[in-house]
């Protein structure tokens, strides 16, 4: 997935779906190892992506705040 995003980011530029898609996929890869934290950032950016291009009322949005409540709650931090 890292040579991936490398070539999303060099054809499609950061503000793209398939740049945030391709973060968010990596964000479930780390979350599944048990890298909490770099998924979150991963997701992370993959929120910030589907903000910019669709706003929050739209599935993409949605899904990256499920994906980064769902990393919370592997964490064991339920209040975020």
């Amino acid at each position: 997935h890292e040579k991936a995003l490398q070539i999303r980011l060099a054809t499609l530029g950061e503000q793209h779906i398939d740049t945030g898609t391709t973060y968010s996929n990596m964000g479930s890869i780390y979350n599944s190892k048990g890298e909490y934290n770099k998924a979150l950032q991963l997701y992370e950016r993959a929120l910030r992506i589907f903000m910019e291009m669709f706003g929050e009322p739209h599935p993409f949005t949605a899904t990256a705040y499920s994906n980064i409540g769902n990393t919370y709650n592997n964490k064991g931090e339920y209040d975020k």
